[in-house]
Parts: structure tokens; C-alpha cells; sequence
């Protein structure tokens, strides 16, 4: 019998492999230009196995520029497969900090964001997750114009809000900037119906300090190169060495959500910006504290 077993499993079927994991699939919505916790959180996507970024559809304000740095990145990374789409672009001048590596990129047009993520839902009902780390200024395009369609999300997981802690770790909210640039969005977010998933600044914001991006940096690949020179532009801009990394801790939720266990809440968004916990029936499930640890393991080991 053991000599039966082991012929049967040097021919591979004494126990066969199991089915293969479906990744899922994801939009990325993104204000990439302005920080630089963009850039990461795609470049961390990217390199999820569990995951597959269908799009990246640009939000707020300058949209074509940040098409345009999207698209470069994409290309340094490999990954020019994954199409870019341009969303509405909205009044006043962005806080471009890397302008000039986006410009490096060629200017040409890119097909319309909203139209791609509706057609995409339709496509796929009950299977695409929304990664918005931007205002929500493409969200609430997407809401307004076909509500019936937003529904079909899967889920969507935002970076946004603020519930006890506001900027800097202080023990008093603030009115973050995501939600903020866009309340009107962000209320009819809230009051869609769709499963959604908040990190808000409570749980966001994880520093990556000068020691770790030299251990980045020091892979040498195209996507880390692209993140060296991003990342230096923006310190040069913002007289800041460490990136906060806002945005990657929602990509990452979206890749494993162990690393910012979640509380369901009923979140109000005020008329100033601010998200407050209130009582009633939860409309999100609210991520007030990360698991560093799992959390800066999982993105050192993916992000290259």
C-alpha cells in the first residue's frame, strides 16, 4: 500500500492541487500626484496575487496630469497593461508635488473614468471592490449618474474620516481631506446602501521612516525606482523624509483585511466635513486601529 501511495503521488495524484484562489477584482481610484501614499498603495496592488487591478481612474482637480503619472508608473512597474482612465476634472490647482516626474510621461488623451467604473459594474454585478483614496469627487459622479449601477459594487474601501483621532495622532477629529473636498459625495456615499469599508485617519496614519525606504529603494526594480524618484520630489516639496502611508493601509485591507480589523458604526458626515459615530443602523464597518506589524510585513514583502 505505501509503495501504491507513493507512485501515486510522484505522479501527482495522490492529492491534487485545489482549486486556485479567484482574485479579486479591483478599480483604484486615486488623487496620485499630490502625496505620495498613492504611488505606494498602487504599487502595492500591483503585487497582490489576491487582486486584480482592472483600472486606475484619476480624481480631483488636475486629472489629466495625474493620468499621465499613473501611466508612467505603471509602465516602470511593468505593468502598462492595466488601463487608466481620467476622471472629471474640478476647480482649483492641485497640490501637484510631482509634477515634473508626471510630465515625463507623454501627453495623450485617456477614455472617461466614470463611464469605464459604471460599464465595469455591469459587467461584473457583485464583484468589483472600489479602492477610493481620493476625494470622493468621481464616487459622487459615479452615485448621481446611475445610482442603480453603484449598487452592484461589491464593496467599496475608502481611505477617509476621522472618528477619535485627527492629524498628528491628536485625541480630537478633524475634517480629513478626502472628505472634506467633497461632502455633498461623500454624504450620498454614506447613504448608499453599499457595503463600506472606512479607514479613517484613526488607523491610517503608519509612517514609512527613512530606514525602510532605503530597504525599498534598495531592490532596485523599476517600481522602486519609480518610488525613489517620486518620493524624493515630493520630500522636496513638502520638506518631509517620511511618507505617511494613508492610502496603503486601505489597499491593504482590500488585499487582507486582518491587518485593520473593522467595528461596524453609523457614520454621519456633517456639513463642515467631519464623520461622526452616531447611533442607528451601521452604514460602515470602521477600521480605529491597524495591525502595524502584519501590516508594514505584508507591504515590504510586496511592495518591489
Amino acid at each position: 500500500m505505501r509503495l501504491f501511495m507513493l507512485l501515486l503521488l510522484l505522479a501527482g495524484v495522490a492529492h491534487p492541487a485545489g482549486p486556485k484562489a479567484v482574485a479579486s477584482k479591483v478599480i483604484f481610484d486615486t488623487d496620485i500626484g499630490d502625496d505620495i501614499d498613492d504611488a505606494y498603495a498602487l504599487g502595492f496592488l500591483l503585487r497582490s496575487p489576491e487582486v486584480q487591478v482592472l483600472g486606475v481612474t484619476t480624481a480631483f482637480k488636475d486629472t489629466h496630469l495625474r493620468a499621465r503619472l499613473a501611466t508612467r508608473f505603471l509602465n516602470a512597474a511593468g505593468r502598462g497593461d492595466v488601463p487608466v482612465y481620467e476622471g472629471p476634472i474640478t476647480a482649483g490647482k492641485s497640490y501637484f508635488t510631482q509634477s515634473k516626474w508626471a510630465e515625463g510621461s507623454p501627453d495623450r488623451t485617456y477614455p472617461d473614468a466614470i463611464e469605464f467604473m459604471l460599464e465595469t459594474i455591469r459587467k461584473n454585478p457583485g464583484q468589483i471592490t472600489l479602492v477610493a483614496v481620493a476625494p470622493l469627487t468621481n464616487v459622487g459622479a459615479l452615485i448621481a449618474k446611475d445610482p442603480k449601477t453603484f449598487s452592484k459594487l461589491k464593496r467599496v474601501v475608502i481611505m477617509g474620516g476621522s472618528v477619535g483621532r485627527g492629524y498628528g495622532n491628536k485625541e480630537q477629529p478633524d475634517a480629513e481631506w478626502n472628505i472634506v473636498n467633497d461632502i455633498a459625495a461623500a454624504k450620498a456615499l454614506f447613504r448608499s446602501g453599499v457595503p463600506l469599508y472606512m479607514m479613517p485617519l484613526d488607523s491610517t496614519q503608519v509612517s514609512l521612516d527613512p530606514a525602510q525606504q532605503a530597504e525599498l529603494f534598495g531592490k532596485k526594480t523599476g517600481m522602486t525606482k519609480a518610488l525613489e524618484e517620486l518620493t524624493a520630489e515630493w520630500s522636496v516639496a513638502t520638506n518631509n523624509r517620511s511618507p505617511m502611508l494613508f492610502d496603503v493601509v486601505a489597499a491593504a485591507y482590500a488585499v487582507k483585511p486582518e491587518v485593520c480589523p473593522t467595528t461596524p458604526m453609523r457614520i454621519e458626515v456633517d456639513d463642515k466635513g467631519f464623520t461622526h459615530k452616531v447611533s442607528g443602523a451601521t452604514n460602515a464597518n470602521v477600521c480605529l486601529r491597524s495591525m502595524t506589524g502584519q501590516f508594514f510585513d505584508l507591504f515590504m514583502s510586496r511592495t518591489y
